[in-house]
């Protein structure tokens, strides 16, 4: 097969690059080039900003592809402006996520049928449930559409997020052996998935006619807890972990900003169910250890000089201190 991939450099598309090639496909990507690793010299790479939808259009409109998986389309402009460039393709990849379902999650394992409340958050994923909608609208009477929807999934030239907020400063806290903060005990669950794990799952999908006009969950089938998370992390780095338990609503108030992502997803259980991929692949299972993806993340990061230094962040010691100045006042 000849597959466009639109972005190609980022956390996951850089996977499913990988695995395109180790299974004999062409690859040609589409991006503006500005991503610090280069790619593979038997990928094609055509340079170009999506954002100038003339010039997106008109350059992918004189080429031919058997998939297009488009990594970057955030709203239902992106979507239709997909759908003009590679009118005649013959399966089209969305990207969407799992923030398409809230908050509010309704419930744990949530399968494809649940409620899209994230319709309802002004951003990020009323975006994407608006271009999901879109290309899922059209699909039985023109390109045959595929929705993926991946949870946390993370690898090398990717960010290590952790539970309260997304600064890379977490890591150097605990290489210099102090605590970090958990909201509630980091006892909520989210699905990490290693970004090979999830490339396998799209290439699978590449050329797939049973999955054409089917929303697909790319989850890791197995929820961790935060906590057993920064645990991995700490594991790696060959530290002991040492966390303070704050209430999120306290970290919201601290730093309405930082710690704004409590407020969405953060702060949530965020288990959905992987039946929706089991179902059309059944062979798929993640095959990296977490541990194993974990440390490859913080070599890159590391590599990369990406490991904010923490010294330059006094408000998690503040908030750590006058976590304990309480409990001692009131043990």
């Amino acid at each position: 097969m000849h597959v466009l991939i639109i972005g190609g450099t980022g956390n996951i598309s850089r996977a499913i690059v990988q695995v395109l090639l180790r299974d004999g496909h062409k690859v040609t990507i589409y991006n503006r080039g500005q991503r610090v690793d280069g790619q593979p010299s038997d990928v094609e790479v055509l340079l170009g900003d999506r954002r100038d939808r003339a010039a997106f259009e008109a350059l992918l409109q004189t080429r031919s592809f058997d998939v297009a998986i488009d990594m970057i389309a955030f709203t239902a402009d992106d979507a239709a402006s997909t759908l003009r460039a590679v009118p005649n393709v013959g399966q089209l990849i969305q990207t969407s996520t799992v923030m398409t379902y809230g908050p509010p999650f309704t419930a744990l394992y949530q399968g494809t049928d649940a409620p899209l409340n994230g319709r309802h958050d002004g951003g990020y994923g009323a975006g994407k449930v608006a271009a999901d909608e879109l290309l899922l609208g059209q699909s039985a009477s023109g390109v045959p559409v595929t929705i993926v929807k991946p949870s946390f999934t993370f690898g090398p030239g990717h960010p290590l997020f952790r539970q309260v907020d997304w600064s890379m400063r977490w890591l150097d806290r605990l290489q210099k052996g102090k605590p970090i903060i958990e909201a509630a005990e980091g006892l909520n669950y989210f699905q990490f998935l290693p970004s090979a794990d999830a490339a396998e799952a799209y290439v699978a999908l590449c050329g797939l006619s049973a999955a054409h006009g089917k929303v697909v969950h790319v989850v890791n089938p197995h929820a961790t807890t935060w906590h057993e998370w920064h645990g991995i992390a700490a594991q790696v780095l060959g530290v002991p972990l040492e966390t303070v338990s704050v209430p999120w609503d306290v970290l919201v108030a601290a730093d309405a900003k930082r710690y704004s992502a409590l407020t969405t997803c953060l702060g949530h259980n965020q288990v959905f169910s992987a039946d929706s991929l089991l179902a059309l692949v059944p062979d798929w299972q993640p095959r990296v250890p977490l541990l194993q993806a974990v440390t490859e993340t913080i070599e890159w990061l590391q590599r990369h000089n990406q490991i904010e230094d923490c010294e330059s962040d006094p408000l998690e010691d503040r908030i750590i201190a006058a976590m304990r100045q309480i409990k001692a006042t009131f043990a």
